[in-house]
């Protein structure tokens, strides 16, 4: 009997690595548009347009990959099956891969559509059965699964772009081939012997008791406005992550930086954000709630915004820090919607990663005309400080449970 529980556990952990490992390589590829953007932008826009034409793929890629995440969750609470994973995986290999390739615009739009549609596929499930998976330490385990991504955002598309960058960006239609292996494995690997208990109770752990789903306005119904805030809170932080990832990127071509540097300031900033999605798993549980989304919101602004006015070391260090407290209560948002939308769990998952995360890159093109308008440096002050805006709707959340606590 002993021997049955440890070779389950055993088997449990495999898969929750394996998903995890998913997650990387997905979002290895899910990043390469900030990545190539200077170089699409000098192939395909004018002068004038440019920052247009920025915030245009930001916004279309963000409509399939994030509010995509809605209808997914929606679908993957009634028909539990591997192969959303597979598709995500597969689709975003094959879109976002073919990118360079793009002999126009329009082209570009529907490559960015088909990668987006992957990602929306992806995420809503295997977020749920990534906490599912880890059982008990479901905060733990989510920021795991969140971190396994960020750490592809971050280093993944060095890797795909290091043969590109030095024999041409022609060879980038060959990095599709380990995400079209992996979505193979896939469903191979994530057979699971019996079904996961997909519900979270109020301190974030799966339920014991199955309890019938009900419809989910009737769920959301009481909860709407702490539900909306949550909302907002991750739809404008995402505002500030994805127009920094965009334009950052844009200004510091624009400076001259060699697209290697450019893309290892990008990535280092990305990799903070897995730093603190990381530790808001060990923090949710030790510090209020309430206290540790008010730091989130407050503390980055200033650091963000003084890194954009230094240079050197200095530059890389402070935006470094300011993203790891921006993105340490990423989780809280997850798992808090998760608890309110009790049953709806991949909807809660795909409102707080895929909804907001839609609504903060569409934004994204009101930042690219901006952009063109008063420039990049000026624009870029006024997202950094976009979070402190925020601060004032926590006290909205003062009722909500304190995931510091255990479950009373």
């Amino acid at each position: 009997m002993d021997n049955n529980q440890d070779s389950s556990k055993t088997s449990t952990r495999k898969q929750f690595y394996f998903l995890t490992l998913s997650h990387t390589v997905l979002d290895s590829y899910a990043t390469l548009l900030s990545h190539l953007q200077p170089l699409l932008l000098t192939k395909l826009a004018t002068a004038a347009t440019r920052n247009s034409l920025a915030g245009n793929f930001v916004s279309i890629y963000s409509v399939f990959s994030s509010f995509g995440q809605i209808v997914f969750g929606w679908l993957s609470d009634r028909v539990r099956t591997v192969h959303f994973l597979t598709i995500g995986v597969a689709f975003s290999a094959i879109g976002l891969s073919l990118l360079w390739l793009a002999p126009s615009v329009n082209i570009v739009y529907l490559l960015l559509a088909i990668g987006g549609i992957g990602v929306a596929a992806f995420h809503p499930q295997a977020t749920t059965y990534a906490g599912a998976l880890a059982s008990e330490q479901r905060g733990m385990g989510i920021s795991i699964f969140l971190t396994g991504g960020n750490v592809g955002r971050a280093l993944g598309p060095l890797v795909l772009l290091f043969i590109p960058y030095r024999f041409g960006l022609e060879y980038l239609v060959w990095e599709m081939i380990p995400g079209l292996f992996l979505a193979l494995l896939l469903p191979k690997v994530l057979r699971f012997e019996k079904a996961l208990d997909l519900t979270v109770s109020t301190s974030g752990t799966p339920s014991d008791d199955q309890i019938p789903q009900e419809p989910f306005w009737r769920v959301a119904s009481p909860r709407l406005l702490p539900i909306i805030v949550l909302f907002v809170i991750a739809a404008m932080r995402t505002v500030t992550l994805t127009g920094i990832e965009t334009f950052l990127s844009v200004h510091l071509a624009d400076q001259g930086y060699s697209d290697q540097g450019r893309s290892l300031v990008i990535a280092l900033f990305i990799f903070a954000g897995s730093m603190g999605i990381l530790s808001s798993g060990w923090l949710m549980s030790r510090v209020n709630t309430y206290v540790l989304l008010l730091v989130s919101l407050l503390g980055a602004p200033p650091l963000l915004y003084w890194s954009l006015h230094t240079d050197g070391f200095s530059f890389l260090a402070l935006l470094f820090l300011g993203n790891v407290i921006l993105t340490s209560s990423i989780t809280v948002n997850i798992i808090l919607a998760q608890i309110m939308l009790r049953g709806h769990e991949n909807i809660a998952s795909g409102l707080m990663m895929g909804a907001a995360w839609g609504v903060g890159g569409f934004l994204n093109k009101i930042v690219g005309n901006l952009g063109d308008e008063f420039g990049l440096p000026i624009v870029l002050d006024g997202l950094v400080m976009l979070p402190l805006v925020l601060a004032p709707l926590l006290i909205l959340l003062r009722d909500q449970p304190d995931l510091s606590k255990p479950s009373v």
